[in-house]
């Protein structure tokens, strides 16, 4: 009987994988389309690119389009400044973080676990709402015009999702680790750094990710706050490149391209350390 229900059950079983299967590679095509649109369009003259009906596959296949957009708009200046952006808030996060972060989930004092809540309900303070008593308060620092506005916050404490993210991760290390550090003589400052911090690595990395995602994106920062050309980030060199070549489609899509695809690859390097770092199960010890 017990084998006759086992066949019975296997054809649904292999149905309901390859309905999920199904599912899975429809979405894929049509997530996918859109970039694979946009490459191919890069890959166009620009008599094709507007073509009616639209031509799907270029020819000939123009490479050259990306070289000529780069060097016309000064695309690396943009790629540099995003880089050096991205480096600095990355090192800011990185310490600010996991500093409070450690504070929040491996020492105690009075009315930890309350402001801990209190921190992470800022996250419900809408960014606009913010965004002119700040600006307005670097404007009299005589900050705003470069990065510092966008830059030393990180080293402040700013990000409050890699904090929340570092401390969850944290209370899954046993606290007898760090007690045991402290019988050797350790002081906090010791364990944090070489005992919390190596074995955080899987969420370290995903706060990384983040950020650097963040600024790879960023536009309303750098616009509110940067006014010389010379310092723009790739977001907004992207619209400079469509202000500038509004009907030079293939050039547009060729600079889209640039700034999509290293997001892409760093994703499928860096995937296995984004899931290990974001599955945290549980809230750990919290003595």
């Amino acid at each position: 009987m017990t084998t006759v229900n086992s066949n019975a059950s296997r054809p649904r079983l292999l149905a309901g994988i390859a309905g999920k299967h199904a599912a899975l590679l429809l979405a894929a095509v049509i997530l996918g389309f859109p970039l694979l649109w946009m490459v191919l369009t890069s890959l166009k003259s620009n008599v094709q690119a507007l073509a009616v009906p639209p031509v799907v596959i270029p020819n000939p296949i123009l490479f050259s389009n990306y070289p000529d957009m780069l060097n016309a708009v000064s695309f690396y200046r943009y790629i540099l400044n995003t880089l050096m952006y991205a480096a600095v808030t990355i090192v800011g996060v990185g310490i600010s973080s996991s500093l409070v972060a450690y504070g929040f989930s491996r020492l105690q004092w009075p009315g930890r676990d309350f402001l801990f809540k209190v921190m992470v309900s800022t996250l419900l303070i809408p960014f606009f709402a913010t965004l002119i008593p700040l600006f307005v308060m670097y404007k009299k620092f005589h900050m705003v015009g470069w990065y510092l506005p966008l830059m030393v916050p990180t080293f402040l404490g700013s990000s409050i999702f890699s904090t929340f993210l570092l401390r969850q991760f944290f209370m899954t290390i046993p606290q007898s680790v760090s007690d045991a550090a402290r019988m050797d003589g350790a002081n906090e400052f010791r364990i944090y750094s070489r005992i919390i911090l190596p074995m955080s690595k899987p969420a370290l990395a995903t706060v990384i990710l983040f950020q650097f995602v963040y600024c790879w994106n960023d536009y309303l920062g750098p616009l509110v706050y940067i006014n010389n050309q010379n310092w723009y980030p790739l977001s907004l060199g992207l619209d400079q490149v469509l202000g500038t070549y509004t009907t030079n489609w293939p050039w547009v899509m060729a600079a889209a391209t640039t700034a999509t695809v290293p997001i892409i690859v760093l994703f499928f390097f860096a995937q296995r350390t984004f899931i290990s770092g974001i599955a945290i199960q549980g809230t750990g010890d919290k003595g």
